[in-house]
């Protein structure tokens, strides 16, 4: 309708008034049109950033729930994903916007993952079209945090239990499957829900005809409980599953040999029926921990105190008598830097080796008795016990003498609620004390060099830490709201300072933390200062859950052999050296050990620095601090280590 594309004269009254007509309609119309693309553009947009989208992306993991375990796990995910291209969907009922700040603030995202966020909870008919049940892998359910919506542990696991149901139970799962891993708080929440959902689990599994569809199960509160009491009887212990359950260094992998090639089946073949011990002197990179065979109920329906509802049972022989029949197995377990590695090593097993020297260090074994101070603040009732309860049961040589809980004074848990604990502690010999402490004002009212609180703590020689899970009123899941578990590390690690009774027994120090950062926060504390304590274990059941989880969801097998060391089946041993300096070789260490029937797996080599000098303390006194924990080294590789240093075995 442009009146200037011709001489002005040429246009008539009719032709104006019709162009000016057009300019205008055309501008109403085409710039209604412009509005309502952009408009449905923009909503669309919107939709996708409050996770109302559908999932393009197959194989993809689905993560339920936003809680204090989510961020490590992502970090955990993200390891071992590297070097793949890997879809994880998030699923909760934040704003996707608040949920992606939270993450890109806390960690990095790879490039080879893509993070998607959906708003939803996990038992809404919408969700699975919305997430693609049917093309997706893996399923992970974590329990959400206690806050305003859920006031309880009860209600936490209910949460989680509404959404195994619905996941299990909806037509796009049964359809396909996919690997479930979820987080209960305990094992009976967990039996619950298990025996509820066995029949629609089984339908899935004959549906797929895959048994690897049988869900997982994690027990935060159970291996809370575990952990602390296994701290107790093994200082550093979880520096130790922290090396051999991520996938930093060298971790455990499952080598099925029926479905080798023929060229791997005939190299594996010339160190067949061998002893454990055997096999290992010819490997120089990876250690063999042993064998598995997967069996099913029938095999075992004569162990009546075995009860499993899963028909594939994975039975593990670690550390296995006599020789190996290779024949007579599912595979072997071993732990390497990566499955190449394994493959690498094998293939060079008829390779000739030089004799190893049989060596006689000077080793002190951790075993003295053990008394116990639990500090509880506004824990409740049902974890103290479940920690004692552990204790008592991690207690194979009856070496705890004595347990005092320090209690807070406002808590309304008395004697009598543990009457039935004590009973079960005395059959150990184990005397238990419950005392009330302000711990508002006990951590302020001391000062250097503590001696109050050093003389009344001195007959303990094992300090536990316990707290309540300490909730963020903000919601900021990155902010360090357990101060008080900080200010305590650090009291607690002057203790023996002008201390002439601290150094008489190796003592150890366990506290839990309420979330990773503060775990983050206390580990490097731990490795830049010198601590007074033998061993230093910092719990964060989150991150440990993680852990867990992660490796579960790649291999189900690695949570059935974390139980294993969870429940002590096998024990994971540490030794000190004694000598001044000990010069010699994994290799060498590995064929003493052998003598004993234990399997070397690492060490941990200290550093250490006297408190007399570098303290001013009027005694002399060393402490110490990790200078590297070291699982599967170089064998063949000369090392040295100094007097205090330990060394770390498996038995059985």
């Amino acid at each position: 309708g442009t009146i200037s594309g011709e001489s002005y004269t040429d246009n008539t009254i009719a032709d104006k008034v019709f162009k000016i007509l057009i300019t205008i309609f055309g501008i109403i119309i085409f710039s209604s049109f412009i509005g309502i693309i952009s408009q449905a553009l923009s909503n669309r947009i919107e939709e996708l950033r409050e996770g109302k989208g559908h999932i393009s992306e197959k194989d993809h993991t689905i993560v339920f729930n936003f809680s204090k375990k989510t961020i490590p796990l992502l970090n955990e995910l993200f390891k071992s994903y590297e070097g793949e291209k890997k879809t994880i969907v998030i699923c909760s009922e934040y704003d996707t916007k608040d949920i992606s700040l939270k993450i890109e603030s806390a960690t990095t995202i790879p490039k080879n993952i893509n993070l998607i966020y959906r708003k939803g909870y996990g038992w809404q008919k919408k969700i699975p079209a919305l997430l693609d049940f049917e093309g997706a892998s893996n399923f992970i359910i974590l329990k959400p945090d206690m806050n305003n919506e859920y006031l309880s542990e009860n209600d936490c696991d209910a949460e989680v239990g509404k959404t195994l149901t619905s996941l299990i139970t909806s037509k796009d799962y049964q359809n396909t499957g996919g690997n479930i891993v979820a987080e209960f708080s305990s094992l009976e929440k967990q039996v619950l829900y298990e025996v509820f959902n066995l029949e629609n689990i089984n339908s899935v599994i004959n549906k797929t005809n895959d048994k690897k569809n049988y869900p997982l199960f994690i027990e935060s509160e159970d291996i809370r409980a575990k952990i602390i009491s296994q701290a107790v009887f093994n200082p550093d212990i979880v520096e130790i599953y922290d090396e051999l359950f991520s996938f930093e260094g060298s971790e455990i992998y499952f080598l099925n040999t029926k479905d080798l090639n023929l060229e791997m089946k005939s190299k594996l073949n010339k160190i067949n029926n061998k002893t454990i011990f055997e096999i290992n002197s010819i490997f120089d990179h990876i250690i063999c921990l042993g064998s598995y065979t997967v069996k099913d109920h029938e095999s075992i329906k004569d162990q009546k105190d075995i009860v499993l509802f899963d028909p594939e049972v994975l039975w593990v022989d670690l550390i296995p008598e006599g020789q190996i029949n290779f024949n007579e197995i599912d595979g072997l377990i071993f732990i390497a830097d990566d499955r190449k590695k394994i493959f690498d090593e094998i293939k060079h097993c008829d390779e000739r080796k030089d004799d190893i020297k049989l060596i006689q260090p000077k080793l002190d074994e951790f075993g003295h008795k053990i008394r116990i101070a639990l500090f509880a603040e506004n824990v409740s009732e049902d974890r103290i016990k479940k920690i004692l309860q552990n204790i008592k049961e991690t207690n194979k040589l009856k070496s705890v003498e004595f347990i005092r809980v320090y209690l807070d004074e406002s808590s309304s848990i008395t004697s009598d609620n543990f009457t039935e604990i004590n009973e079960y502690l005395k059959s150990d010999n184990i005397e238990l004390q419950l005392y009330t402490i302000d711990f508002t004002n006990w951590r302020h009212e001391q000062l250097y060099p503590y001696a109050s609180l050093s003389e009344i703590l001195n007959e303990f020689n094992s300090y536990i830490f316990a707290y309540d899970d300490i909730t963020d009123d903000d919601d900021n899941i990155n902010n360090v709201k357990d101060n008080k578990v900080i200010d305590n590390y650090v009291l607690f690690s002057n203790l023996d300072i002008s201390n002439e009774g601290f150094k008489k027994t190796p003592r150890s120090f366990i506290t839990e933390v309420g979330a990773f950062k503060s775990k983050d926060i206390l580990e490097r504390y731990k490795r830049n200062t010198f601590s007074p304590y033998f061993g230093v274990d910092i719990i964060d059941i989150n991150t440990l859950i993680s852990k867990i989880i992660s490796s579960s969801s790649l291999d189900k097998n690695n949570k059935k052999i974390i139980d294993l060391f969870l429940e002590l089946k096998f024990n994971i041993n540490t030794y000190t050296v004694n000598d001044e300096k000990l010069e010699t070789s994994f290799c060498e260490l590995e064929k003493f050990f052998a003598t004993k029937k234990q399997m070397l797996l690492g060490l941990i080599d200290y550093d250490f620095k006297d408190v007399q000098k570098s303290y001013k303390s009027s005694c002399s006194m060393p402490r110490r601090k990790i200078n590297d924990i070291i699982i599967n080294p170089d064998q063949r590789k000369k090392i040295v280590l100094n007097k205090g240093d330990r060394i770390i075995t498996l038995s059985n």
